[in-house]
């Protein structure tokens, strides 16, 4: 197969959904020669944040003079977002390689899409010989295939309900999924905030002799100023002091999955690696991560942000609220059906001027018809568009050059708008 093949044979793995344990992958890592364990890691798990602070973490350890690898999910554009080394992404002759090496292999044992994914990249890393690697979990964190490295420091952003009729209806029960990526002897930061969960995780890192790390008990950050380029502040994390650092993305939020990677750095420097105070500046300033309240066109101005669930959407109207204040917005939203959308379309009715609502390819998506029901109960303006791109086009059309449009409601959303040559940034 070819590499276009290979990627619509990794897609097709889909059909056979999430399989929650480590068993499968345990086999297919031990086939593959356990490449996981030949270098590293640091592993992140949590319900919103989780994919900034891997990018920030990344951005920090390569600005250390390290070569990093970074395994995150979902993409937005192209599979090989999920896999990169110093931002580089991966080739796709090794995809190619390894898809064609490893099919009758998981023709055989009907391996899913993830489980093969993460195989891939961990063994990538093993082979281009990466000095460190960042991984985010896909779902959960227990029973992820992710939770076979063997990591450095472990780190639970937040914990939110998700994926209820996954990981389970409370967040106790979230919890003890998230909290499955604590190791024994293996320092866990995190940065939870509701005291019951916090509570819960201790007493897991106690049991299991882990270093219990809770951002907002141990460190201490004032905001300086927040713009749509970024945020600038001064922390205390441990015993270091920074001042006047600038975290290249926008939002509040930013600046405490900022200080979440400075806890989780402090306590790699603590491990004896070199990360000085100038990598952690050089790497904050760099952080590229996109579709994060992104600026993507100025007049109008247009604001990407993949905010898929409740909590993101709060973070979202509070960006808002900082950045824009007291403005209204020309929203385009897309969302998958197993998401809690009206609690999402809830949050975004008092900052919506417009609605229009768009269906991302496949199957997941919420249908129109029924965000629709949802807009008319909450008296917003609303409109339905025949695609992402055609949503996009026609907001864009009928906004002024003083309006703000955000996309938001999906990575898939978003990454059809990014993948159109029709939709192209346009300063």
């Amino acid at each position: 197969m070819n590499y276009r093949q290979c990627l619509g044979y990794l897609y097709s793995l889909q059909k056979f959904g999430i399989k929650l344990g480590l068993s499968n992958s345990a086999r297919l890592l031990n086939y593959l020669g356990n490449p996981h364990l030949r270098y590293p890691t640091v592993h992140i798990a949590g319900s919103n944040g989780k994919g900034s602070v891997c990018a920030i973490l990344e951005s920090i350890l390569c600005a250390g003079g390290l070569r990093t690898g970074l395994y995150t999910s979902p993409h937005l554009v192209s599979f090989s977002e999920r896999v990169r080394i110093s931002r580089k992404e991966i080739e796709p002759e090794f995809i190619a390689e390894f898809v064609n090496y490893l099919r009758p292999r998981i023709d055989r044992d009907q391996y899913t899409f993830f489980e093969v994914t993460t195989a891939l990249a961990l063994l990538y890393f093993a082979e281009q010989k990466v000095d460190f690697a960042v991984i985010e979990t896909g779902l959960g964190g227990r029973l992820d295939s992710t939770n076979l490295v063997q990591p450095e420091v472990a780190g639970i952003t937040n914990i939110a309900l998700e994926h209820t009729d996954i990981l389970g209806k409370t967040l106790r029960k979230i919890a003890l999924e998230k909290g499955g990526i604590i190791k024994k002897g293996v320092s866990t930061v995190t940065g939870v905030v509701d005291k019951e969960v916090k509570r819960f995780l201790r007493q897991v890192c106690q049991k299991k002799d882990s270093r219990f790390i809770a951002v907002q008990d141990t460190s201490n950050w004032k905001i300086e100023k927040l713009s749509l380029g970024g945020c600038q502040f001064s922390a205390r994390v441990e015993n270091q002091k920074y001042s006047q650092l600038f975290v290249n993305l926008a939002g509040r939020h930013q600046v405490t999955n900022a200080v979440f990677a400075l806890n989780v750095a402090e306590e790699l420097r603590l491990k004896g690696w070199k990360l000085s105070q100038a990598a952690v500046r050089k790497g904050l300033k760099s952080v590229f991560w996109p579709a994060r309240f992104q600026v993507w066109r100025k007049t109008p101005l247009v604001i990407l942000d993949a905010a898929h669930n409740p909590s993101g959407l709060e973070i979202l109207v509070q960006a808002f609220a900082d950045l824009l204040p007291e403005r209204k917005v020309n929203f385009v939203f897309g969302v998958m059906s197993d998401k809690d959308y009206e609690t999402m379309l809830t949050l975004l009715a008092p900052l919506a001027k417009e609605m229009t609502f768009v269906q991302p390819q496949g199957e997941r998506a919420a249908r129109l018809s029924d965000l629709s029901r949802v807009a008319k109960k909450l008296k917003m303006n609303c409109s339905t568009a025949g695609s992402v791109q055609e949503g996009y086009r026609q907001v864009l059309k009928s906004s002024a050059r003083e309006d703000i449009i955000c996309v938001t409601g999906s990575h898939y959303t978003l990454g059809e708008v990014l993948s159109s040559s029709s939709t192209r940034k346009n300063k």
